[in-house]
């Protein structure tokens, strides 16, 4: 376990608090800290307990302090108060989401900075807590965060619906560094439709990934009058594990469609690019606050299907790289059929790809919004 003490007083921290996968949030700051390496300037990880190995997934020197503090609540704030004490020359840092901020925070730290990925609309339950004591516990959970977050250091979130919710719910304004996606710059390829149609979904198998819809949504194709498959043969790959994989192959099954739609669970880095080489079209209409995924679809040459509830669909609404749905599950059949038909006929073959942010563009971002450079 790194020591602090052993870390550079110019080293800008960055608190990820729970480290338990490796995810968006996860990705988005190691991008960070390779784009300051780069650039000549030192950062280091904050976290309680690093359970993935941080240095695995990066590609330059990771330095990673964990706290260990009992894992309650009063134990963690007071390692984190602790910790930034030691520091009290340091650069302002940087918290990756709610739960840092709002930590951070009751630690009694002000002006510090926040990547705000999630708003509570967007967490698990939807932001509603069950019982009326649940819902008075966020509800001044977000005070606290809210307080925190106006006291002196930027706000960064990657979308529209991201600076409209930190608006409403913690009373800031925030600033918008729309995330990139893959660092290498020779993935894309064309995919024109010749013999089969490969759609693929990659997220982790959940409720609010809506993977039921594109099931619903598919089998409604097969069984109509003339039957998709009569049309162009076609499969659907889902990679990703989650609590809903068991009702989702249930569902496939009940359907009658479970030898098109195959689902994987967890891949390795190897297959998943092998499932990103075959795709043909991308499906994603879960409700996000971005959606990385669906901008490294399109680098790779991968036209997709996502939710104008997506933040990354702000800039995707006038290409037909993209279709982007809006509304409930009723407008997933329509949506789906015209992606279907716009990639099997190459509209987007002949067109440019819209200009698309990349990790290092929103890194230079980020550290000029923190003042870092």
């Amino acid at each position: 376990m790194l020591d602090p003490s052993t870390v550079s007083e110019t080293s800008r921290a960055i608190v990820l608090t729970e480290v338990a996968a490796m995810g968006g949030a996860e990705r988005s700051c190691l991008a960070l800290g390779r784009w300051l390496h780069e650039h000549g300037m030192h950062s280091h990880f904050v976290t309680y307990e690093d359970r993935v190995g941080l240095e695995r997934f990066a590609s330059y020197p990771v330095q990673v302090i964990q706290l260990k503090p009992e894992m309650d609540a009063v134990h963690k704030v007071r390692a984190l108060r602790r910790y930034f004490k030691s520091r009290p020359r340091a650069p302002k840092p940087l918290m990756s989401g709610y739960q840092p901020a709002l930590h951070t925070t009751l630690a009694g730290v002000r002006g510090f900075h926040c990547l705000m990925h999630d708003t509570p609309s967007l967490f698990s339950d939807g932001g509603k807590a069950g019982s009326i004591r649940r819902r008075l516990g966020r509800s001044v959970s977000d005070k606290i965060t809210g307080y925190g977050l106006r006291s002196g250091g930027q706000t960064i979130v990657t979308s529209t619906y991201l600076r409209q919710e930190t608006e409403r719910v913690f009373g800031v304004k925030a600033a918008i560094a729309r995330m990139g996606g893959l660092s290498q710059t020779n993935t894309f390829r064309l995919r024109p439709v010749t013999t089969t149609l490969r759609m693929l979904s990659v997220s982790r198998v959940e409720a609010n990934k809506r993977i039921d819809w594109m099931v619903r949504a598919l089998a409604a194709l097969e069984h109509a009058g003339t039957p998709l498959s009569a049309k162009i043969d076609w499969q659907l790959d889902v990679a990703g594990k989650g609590s809903s994989l068991p009702a989702m192959q249930a569902l496939a099954k009940e359907l009658g469609v479970d030898g098109r739609i195959h689902f994987h669970g967890f891949v390795s880095d190897e297959a998943l690019q092998g499932l990103y080489n075959a795709a043909d079209l991308f499906l994603m209409p879960a409700v996000q606050g971005y959606g990385i995924p669906a901008i490294e679809s399109l680098q790779r040459g991968i036209p997709l299907l996502l939710h104008r509830e997506s933040g990354v669909s702000d800039i995707l609404l006038d290409t037909p790289w993209a279709t982007v749905l809006e509304g409930g599950e009723n407008s997933m059949l329509p949506a789906l059929s015209a992606a279907i038909e716009s990639v099997c006929q190459g509209r987007q073959l002949s067109v440019p790809l819209p200009a698309l942010p990349t990790e290092d563009s929103w890194a230079a971002e980020v550290a000029q919004l923190c003042q870092w450079t």
